[in-house]
């Protein structure tokens, strides 16, 4: 039996083991093998997943420990994302690669590099096939631009080449009849056309330029070039536009913006021909188009070529032509007074101050320098920073840093009061340069223009340094003695006016020399005497420029601003008032003074409102009248006798205004009269 049980056969039998390996081992095996691996793949991209934010979370600690320990500023910020977002730049050989992130344009080697760094050749080959073509297309941009400069540049310089003529324009001078009544027609027409949408019709600007060089007749090419100029400068923007280049023609934009930039080139195309052919124009017929270059001025001082344009300007205003003179600088004038940056009054005074120079040097001509030049001046808007500063409202970014500061500034459409102060001091600085010069070389220059020098140093003498006050007073004592020398009342009395003014201010403790000022003001009164009989009407260029207008044809209208201009310019009754005001506020003048000295002075006065006009001398007595109700010890002036005040020391004379008093009680206007009759009986 053991045996027989030894030998039976294997458990389970071979049938049934290759069954179930055939129906069922397959499937459980592949199950089994499936399921590892997914929880493989599941395990391996959990750990990936949390390794990678654990990577992430550091960099970002890293990068906040970084900044922690240098903080990071609005500009180093900036530069940083214009590195990051660089533009392609032209010009870069295929060789050198072309990343974009390095500033290429082409495509560089390492950009068509597999994995494993290797190239192939037919790669390589389209590779230097792309690189060569974008350098060809570089090449191209970089001379037209090229070209464009050139043009430009031989525009502004007068040699501009024949450009060609829209079609626009084309066919508007085809269709039209050729003669003087058909172009000034269509030049009617081409100038409502762009006025009214210059944003699509500027392109038959080209109109003016080809009747300017091919009308008919003088008047019709003189109407265009005026025509243009009265267009056109309602067109100039207030900012000046900056040519783009070529990476930033390459950057996408919208149509909006590209119809700007489009109309902005056209505008600046379109005054680099204008702009030449206005300076031709001048020198041809300077009378004729003065006023279009003084409208030019007075609408683009904020455009480009502002250099230029204020260049030409100042030297129109200082030509022979008195006409010319007269609009260019009443163009100037209007310029400076809307000028808010002070960027072309600066501009102005630099140019003023290469005039006088060259006439120090004897190379101005026979003419020299003319006033009209001068009285530009005193129309700058210093005293901006003071008004700036008390509208700035500095307690809400009192805190702020300078960064956040500086971008502020930048977006704000007014200047702040700092830098108004730092432009005024540099105008100042160059005004008073002109000035100086001007002094030191006064027997180069008129009376009136020594006089309009005179009235500046008055107006804006008090913010120098003393060194330079000290250098001022003494070329004012040298003028005011050589003007007393000549009978020049005006300069004497600008002068005098000039130094009491400085000397009132806070250069009050300044100790100096300053006794010069009683003599020179008693004599310079003495030579007004025949200036007095009228303060203004009687004058031959009555009435004053820009003072009445005729407002709409049917009312008269003054300016209080410009008639006080030209009366501290230009009437010596009202420069006899001021001086006398101002030197009885000095210290140095009859602030401090003796008896004797008001005694003369009071003389000098009733003199003086004897034989003045009526008005002036109502005001000369009213101011000797406050004068004698606060020194009773004057008067015994009012008696014929007079008094004695040691004026001659030996030869002392008696001084007495009660013969002056004879003919003020004589006279025919009542005022005069009554007062007269009134100090007479006292």
């Amino acid at each position: 039996l053991k045996g027989a049980h030894c030998r039976r056969p294997p458990w389970p039998p071979a049938a049934m083991v290759k069954k179930l390996t055939t129906a069922s081992a397959g499937f459980l095996l592949n199950a089994t093998l499936d399921d590892v691996t997914e929880g493989r793949a599941s395990y391996t991209q959990t750990g990936r997943r949390k390794r990678n934010r654990e990577k992430a979370e550091q960099r970002t600690q890293e990068i906040e420990l970084q900044a922690e320990k240098a903080p990071r500023l609005q500009a180093t910020w900036l530069e940083d994302e214009r590195k990051k977002t660089q533009l392609p730049r032209p010009g870069r050989e295929a060789s050198e690669g072309g990343a974009p992130g390095e500033g290429g344009i082409g495509v560089g080697i390492e950009d068509f590099e597999g994995g494993d760094g290797t190239l192939g050749k037919k790669k390589a080959r389209r590779m230097a096939v792309l690189a060569a073509k974008k350098s060809r297309e570089a090449g191209k941009k970089g001379n037209a631009e090229k070209r464009a400069h050139a043009v430009a540049a031989e525009a502004l310089k007068g040699k501009a080449k024949k450009t060609a003529m829209t079609p626009a324009a084309a066919e508007l001078l085809k269709r039209c009849r050729r003669d003087p009544a058909g172009e000034q027609r269509l030049l009617a027409l081409v100038a409502e056309r762009v006025s009214g949408n210059p944003e699509k019709e500027l392109e038959i600007f080209d109109v003016f330029f080809e009747l300017h060089n091919h009308g008919s007749d003088a008047t019709t090419k003189n109407l265009a070039l005026l025509s243009a100029v009265a267009v056109f400068k309602d067109l100039v923007p207030g900012y000046r536009i900056r040519e783009q280049t070529e990476a930033e023609k390459n950057q996408v934009r919208s149509k909006v913006v590209l119809t700007m930039e489009k109309h902005e080139m056209t505008l600046l195309q379109t005054y680099r021909r204008l702009l030449p052919a206005i300076e031709a124009a001048m020198k041809r017929d300077g009378p004729t188009f003065a006023n279009a270059l003084s409208a030019l001025v007075k609408a683009g001082p904020d455009f480009n070529y502002r250099q230029r344009l204020i260049h030409t300007a100042v030297r129109y205003a200082n030509s022979g032509d008195a006409g010319v003179r007269r609009a260019v600088s009443e163009g100037l004038q209007d310029m400076v007074e809307a000028d808010q940056r002070l960027e072309a009054s600066k501009e102005l005074v630099l140019a003023v101050g290469h005039i006088a120079q060259t006439t120090a040097a004897g190379k101005g001509g026979a003419g020299g320098m003319h006033i009209e030049l001068l009285q530009v001046f005193l129309r700058l808007q210093v005293g901006r920073a003071e008004s700036a500063a008390l509208q700035e409202d500095t307690g809400a970014m009192k805190d702020a840093d300078d960064e956040t500061l500086k971008g502020l500034a930048e977006s704000s459409i007014t200047q702040g009061s700092a830098h108004l102060q730092k432009a005024e001091a540099e105008l100042l600085y160059e005004v008073f340069c002109v000035y100086l010069r001007v002094m030191r070389q006064r027997h180069f220059h008129g009376r009136e223009l020594i006089a309009c020098v005179l009235v500046g140093l008055a107006r804006w003498g008090q913010q120098v340094n003393l060194e330079l006050l000290l250098e001022i007073l003494q070329e004012l004592r040298h003028a005011v003695r050589d003007a007393i020398t000549q009978s020049d009342e005006l300069v004497a009395l600008q002068g005098l006016n000039c130094a009491l003014v400085l000397l009132s201010g806070p250069s009050q403790a300044l100790i100096t020399d300053a006794t010069w000022l009683e003599t020179a003001l008693t004599q310079a009164f003495a030579l007004a005497l025949p200036s007095l009989y009228s303060t203004h009407s009687e004058s031959a260029e009555w009435p004053p420029a820009r003072c009445y207008d005729l407002a709409e044809g049917r009312s008269l209208q003054y300016s209080r601003k410009e008639l006080a201009a030209t009366l501290e310019a230009e009437s010596v009754p009202f420069l006899v008032l001021r001086c006398l005001d101002n030197a009885l506020r000095c210290p140095h003048g009859f602030g401090k003074a003796s008896d004797g000295v008001l005694a003369t002075l009071l003389e000098a006065l009733f003199l003086l409102a004897a034989g003045a006009d009526s008005f002036v001398g109502m005001a000369l007595l009213r101011e000797a009248s406050t004068l004698l109700k606060k020194n009773r010890r004057l008067h015994t002036l009012l008696d014929p006798e007079g008094g004695l005040f040691g004026l001659g020391g030996i030869t002392d004379r008696a001084v007495s205004i009660a013969w002056q008093l004879q003919p003020l009680a004589c006279s025919l206007a009542p005022a005069p009269a009554r007062i007269g009759r009134g100090l007479a009986d006292v």
